[in-house]
């Protein structure tokens, strides 16, 4: 598939994650002729796309696992989709990143987000994805809703060069929306990238390096330092956040984070004050909340990451359970 990449100057390169245009690549020969057969269309989510000949709606479609899809279309060659094909569908509109939780979890590795045109609207790209578990290899565009569920879809076949996978691509950019989808500019705002990877990096080094040294070995007094410090670097971060106004589709994350970082803080606070009366419950109680906070506060790197500004955040967005 062809891309064009939007120019940008050479300081935003290397916090945004490229920017790739599929272009309007189907649609256009219908005016060449009155003639002309017109392409087969469905409307499918909240988009309607027309599919290549020969192609037909699935009537037995497969599961991808873990990608939890609501009101289904599956267009196949021949109308045979166990292995290629275009799944389309509605996500549910709860989830803190385009892709759901669930499913990002239990990939081999984590997906790569471009941000491309389609004729009437941008979407997220998320290419070559390998999920355990289906043998073909799969490429899911999301079209956020602002408000309401973002439509999925979805190429798949054996090969990520299959000739069909190009096919999928071409019906997939020249989709047109229905209904109440609302469509957003979705391209990084490298101004902000700049900025949340200044509010999170110092966070990053201290969580790594003081988390390391925060063993269940050392003295309560040693305990109570290293959980004050990490409180207090939480305490900047969240200081840091406060002062970011944020894009629209990066506004949600930004609360989530700032909401988790701020949980962490306070479970740091909890530990140092239990460490300091030695007081072994109390201890573990904060140990329980600092984990689920800090889990929260690795889901909210990881959905920014996913919405394109994984190259502006340490480890590219990843946790930093799988980072140290």
């Amino acid at each position: 598939m062809p891309y064009r990449r939007p120019a940008l100057p050479v300081l935003v390169i290397p916090v945004l994650l490229a920017v790739a245009v599929l272009g309007y690549l189907a649609g256009h020969t219908r005016s060449h002729s009155a003639s002309a057969p017109r392409a087969p269309s469905v409307a499918a989510g909240d988009v309607v796309l027309d599919y290549p000949a020969g192609w037909r709606v699935v009537s037995n479609p497969p599961v991808i696992p873990s990608f939890e899809v609501a009101r289904v279309t599956v267009l196949a060659p021949r109308g045979h989709g166990a292995d290629t094909g275009l799944l389309i569908g509605t996500l549910a509109a709860d989830e803190l990143a385009p892709l759901p939780r669930a499913f990002v979890t239990k990939l081999r590795r984590p997906p790569t987000t471009e941000i491309v045109n389609l004729l009437e609207i941008q979407a997220y790209r998320y290419a070559r994805l390998s999920v355990p578990g289906f043998a073909e290899t799969v490429t899911i565009f999301v079209v956020p809703n602002r408000g309401g569920s973002p439509t999925a879809l979805a190429c798949y076949a054996p090969s990520a060069n299959s000739v069909y996978v190009t096919a999928c691509e071409r019906s997939v950019a020249a989709v047109t929306v229905t209904g109440q989808l609302q469509g957003a500019q979705l391209t990084p705002d490298p101004a902000y990238a700049v900025r949340i990877s200044g509010a999170i990096s110092a966070l990053d080094e201290s969580r790594v390096s003081l988390k390391r040294e925060l063993s269940p070995e050392v003295s309560a007094t040693t305990a109570q330092r290293l959980a004050s410090r990490l409180a207090r670097g939480y305490a900047a971060a969240s200081s840091a956040l406060g002062e970011l106004e944020p894009p629209v589709e990066a506004a949600p994350v930004q609360t989530a984070l700032a909401q988790a970082i701020n949980r962490s803080r306070s479970g740091y606070i909890a530990l140092a004050k239990a460490a300091g009366e030695r007081d072994a419950s109390a201890y573990t109680a904060a140990q329980s909340d600092i984990s689920h906070a800090e889990a929260d506060v690795d889901q909210a790197l990881e959905s920014f990451a996913l919405i394109g500004y994984g190259k502006a955040l340490p480890s590219g967005g990843t946790s930093v359970r799988e980072s140290s």
